[in-house]
Parts: structure tokens; C-alpha cells; sequence
């Protein structure tokens, strides 16, 4: 067997890396992410880990896999009577395109409006999959799940200390090749800034989650020294990457990372007494922050979203949009115009009033509803179904703090990125959907037995009974009274 920190290499190149060529984006760099990733899956079961990966984990990664099974599944054509049975919509398409071609009816019709496209997404919907299922082999590891933590938060600062030279010098400008989006927002190495927000919010995540846990440790040392190493650096990583995300001018990235770290605080304060003061805390310094911020950038997130009404015309269109894509579920309503295919697809329902090429519809879940149908809904919501009971049971495993933080930062990823997929579509990329991915899977882990030993024994020292995946330990019962009353 591989030990963890040895395994745990591949997985930290991936999530250094796969950010910096453009969010892995482009085919080329998307499909070498692909390759690796199913590379390091291949190789998973020489890895020490779990004898049994979680439940959850497995059910979370069959969900995302049967949505690449439907892709594929609606790239091939079937009978034209099975087709109009299942999308009327298609069969109806094909009819018409055959008749403008003076061509006879077809026999075969695919349930994809574009069948090269659903085979693509279908590879990029197995990515998370196969980073979901390696983490969580080697989640059960402190140190393994520590060094992915630092990747993560590493990956991310890296991105600010680039993407801020581009900002200070107003440059378009990504590896020497000139895109065409707004210079006065951060970027990275990413074309659109509303993506590097969504890394920016899975690395704010761990950080934050390493700043409570390092409070926690620092509570306890004896000289100021002490406490300001303990507290120092994740004060300050947490910080830059808050300033970051209010640079990036994302309005949705900054809302739903707020919610997130909300939710991080009361997950983390356990008792009433230090949940209070962990939000009216917590709170305080948001709002400075906040406030620093807006008056250092007036272009940022908050100036963005104080000035946001009604009349912004790119909300108005995002929501306009959105309000098409659900017109498009209507017309392929079980299983989708095809997976990966919005932009063939949006035309028949955009009208003349939404004008420009839409690629995307600006909301990952309707979107994912327009393309997969009722079958995408529900597989997606089984997954989700999975990672919130997984991520439950997680935290009642959890024997130590480190460990709870851990989880809680894979919660507040999971929020931050559910709730900022509601107006754009930061997890197509690649880089996202993997970074997250191993976050989730990691946290999965935490508790779990490593093969051979029980939890907690990395120290070598013995730990009492831990809980299994479907029930929290068991306190051993003690030895009755043979006193009187």
C-alpha cells in the first residue's frame, strides 16, 4: 500500500495546477485534467485508506457518473418512435430538418441537440467523480487532508498574487494572451472574474475553517508570541483572500460567501454562548473588512452591489435568461435537449430581445434542468441528498477539532458554490468543479478507519470507539452498582 502522504502527491500537483491554464477551460488543458484525474482514480486501490470508502462518497460519485451516463446515453440516436415517445421536441426537430433537406425521415434520432458536446460534457461531469472517490481514499488521513488544505488555500493565493499585477497594471493580458473582459476587475488566470470568485470562495472556506481551528490552539498558549504564531498566518491568508473576492467585483460570489461563512460560524461554535459572540465577532469583522475594502476599490463586489437596482442590465439579462432556460425544460421535458448542448439548443426559446451568443445560462442548476431534464434533476439531487447525510455523519465521526473544521469547510464550500451557481456557471471550469470535488471528498472521510488502524492512531496512540457510517460511536456502558439505593 501507498502511504497517504505519499498518495496525496498527485492530488496536490492537480489542484496547484489545474487552475492556472485559463480554469483548465480550454479542451487541450481540460482533457490532460481528465486524463490524470482518472489516472490517480486508476490507481486508488493500491492506496492505504479506508477498507470501505463512505457510502456517501460512492453514492455522490454514482449520481455525478449517471449524469455522464445520460450524456452519453443521449448523444446516440435511438428509434424515432422511442424519441417521440420520450421528447416529442426532438422528433419534431428532426422531421423539420429533414424536410428542409429534402431528405426522408430519419430512423434514428440522438436525444442531444448536439451529440459532440453531450460526449464532452460527459467527460467533464466524470472529473468530479473520480476526484470525489480519491480523496476520500485518502481522507481519513490529518496529514493527508491537511497537505490538500494547504493546495487549495496555496492554489488560490497564487492566483491573487498574479491576478494582482494584471489589476495594478490595468492589463488584459493572461499568459501574454490578450482576452477581452474588464481590466479593473481580478482575474488570475482566469478569463472571467466571476469565476476566480468562486475559487477564491472554496479556498476562503479552509482558510477560515484554519483560522477557528488555529484560535482554538492558540486559546491555549501561554505568551502572546505564541498566540500570534498560532493565529498570524491564517489571519492573514483568510484576510487576503477576503480582500481578493471583493476585488474579483463578484456581487454573487461575495452574497454567497457570506451565507457560507455564516454557516461556518454557527457549524463551528458548538455552544449558544460561543456562537453568539463567534457571529457578533465574526460579523464585526466582515463589516470592517467590508468597509475597508469599498473604500480602497469603489469598483469592488460591495460598490457593485450597493449600486445593483432593477434597471442593471446584466442582471436584468442574467434573470431574463434563466426565465428561457426554463422554456427550454418545457420543450424537452424528461430528458433534456442534451447534456452540454445550451448553446445549440437556447435559440429556440432566446427571442429577439436577448441578443449575443449565450453559452451558458448563468444559473448551473436551470441549466442543468434545460439540458438533462427531469433525469438530471434527480440525479443531481441525489447527490446532493448524499453529501449532505455524508457531510452530517462526517461531523458526528469527528474526535478532535481539526477534524470538525475540516468538515465545516467542505460545508461552506458546498453552500458557497450551490448558492453562486444560482447566477453564473463557475463550475463548468474544470479547476472548480475538481477543486471542489476534493474538498467534498476529503471531508467525507474524516473519521473513517484507515485500513489496518482505528482512528486517531497516526499518533500511535489508542482512541476510543469511533462511529461507524451509519451510527455515532458508542460510549461503553458502565459497570452497574452493587450499592443499595
Amino acid at each position: 500500500m501507498i502511504p497517504p502522504l505519499a498518495a496525496v502527491v498527485p492530488l496536490l500537483v492537480l489542484l496547484l495546477w489545474a487552475p492556472l491554464p485559463f480554469g483548465s477551460v480550454t479542451p487541450g488543458f481540460a482533457a490532460g485534467l481528465q486524463v490524470a484525474a482518472f489516472a490517480v482514480l486508476a490507481a486508488s486501490p493500491w492506496l492505504a485508506g479506508p477498507r470501505r470508502l463512505p457510502r456517501a462518497a460512492l453514492l455522490t460519485a454514482a449520481a455525478l457518473a449517471g449524469v455522464a451516463a445520460l450524456g452519453l446515453l443521449q448523444s446516440v440516436g435511438w428509434p424515432a418512435a422511442l424519441v417521440r415517445a420520450l421528447s416529442p421536441e426532438h422528433a419534431r426537430l428532426a422531421v423539420e430538418s429533414a424536410e428542409l433537406a429534402e431528405a426522408a425521415a430519419p430512423a434514428r434520432i440522438a436525444l442531444s441537440l448536439a451529440p459532440a458536446s453531450s460526449r464532452s460534457a460527459a467527460l467533464d461531469w466524470l472529473l468530479p467523480a473520480a476526484g470525489l472517490l480519491a480523496a476520500a481514499r485518502l481522507g481519513a488521513s490529518r496529514r493527508a487532508r491537511r497537505a490538500l488544505a494547504a493546495a487549495v488555500v496555496g492554489a488560490a493565493l497564487f492566483q491573487v498574487v498574479y491576478g494582482a499585477q494584471s489589476w495594478l497594471a490595468r492589463s488584459n493580458a493572461i499568459w501574454g494572451v490578450e482576452t477581452a473582459l474588464d481590466s479593473r476587475r481580478l482575474r488570475g488566470t482566469f478569463v472571467n472574474p466571476n469565476h476566480l470568485a468562486l475559487a477564491l470562495e472554496l479556498a476562503l472556506a479552509v482558510a477560515f475553517a484554519a483560522l477557528w481551528w488555529s484560535a482554538r490552539r492558540a486559546a491555549g498558549e501561554s505568551s502572546p508570541e505564541a498566540r500570534l504564531l498560532r493565529l498570524g498566518p491564517a489571519a492573514l491568508g483568510a484576510g487576503l483572500l477576503f480582500a481578493a473576492l471583493a476585488f474579483t467585483g463578484s456581487r454573487s460570489g461575495m452574497l454567497a460567501a457570506l451565507v457560507a461563512l455564516a454557516l461556518q460560524l454557527a457549524l463551528q461554535a458548538t455552544s449558544r454562548r460561543r456562537r453568539r459572540w463567534a457571529l457578533a465577532g465574526g460579523g464585526a469583522a466582515l463589516a470592517l473588512g467590508a468597509a475597508a475594502i469599498a473604500l480602497a476599490d469603489r469598483g469592488g463586489a460591495f460598490a457593485r452591489l450597493l449600486e445593483t437596482s432593477g434597471a442593471d442590465a446584466s442582471l436584468h439579462s442574467r434573470l431574463a435568461a434563466s426565465a428561457r432556460a426554463l422554456e427550454l425544460w418545457r420543450l424537452f421535458p424528461a430528458t433534456g435537449s442534451g447534456l452540454g448542448s445550451f448553446l445549440a439548443a437556447f435559440p429556440l426559446v432566446q427571442g429577439p430581445d436577448l441578443t449575443g451568443v449565450w453559452r451558458h445560462a448563468h444559473d448551473d442548476w436551470v441549466e442543468l434542468a434545460a439540458t438533462t431534464g427531469a433525469v438530471g434533476v434527480a440525479l443531481a439531487a441525489l447527490a446532493l441528498a448524499a453529501l449532505t447525510r455524508g457531510l452530517a455523519l462526517a461531523w458526528r465521526r469527528a474526535e478532535r477539532s481539526e477534524d470538525r473544521a475540516a468538515v465545516a469547510a467542505a460545508v461552506a464550500a458546498l453552500v458557497s458554490a450551490a448558492l453562486h451557481a444560482g447566477t453564473d456557471f463557475g463550475l463548468t471550469l474544470p479547476a472548480n468543479a475538481w477543486t471542489l470535488s476534493v474538498m467534498l471528498g476529503a471531508a467525507l472521510a474524516v473519521g473513517v478507519r484507515p485500513e489496518g488502524r482505528s482512528t486517531g492512531s497516526e499518533t500511535g496512540v489508542s482512541q476510543p470507539p469511533v462511529a461507524t457510517e451509519d451510527q455515532p460511536a458508542e460510549v461503553p456502558a458502565s459497570k452497574p452498582s452493587t450499592k443499595s439505593g
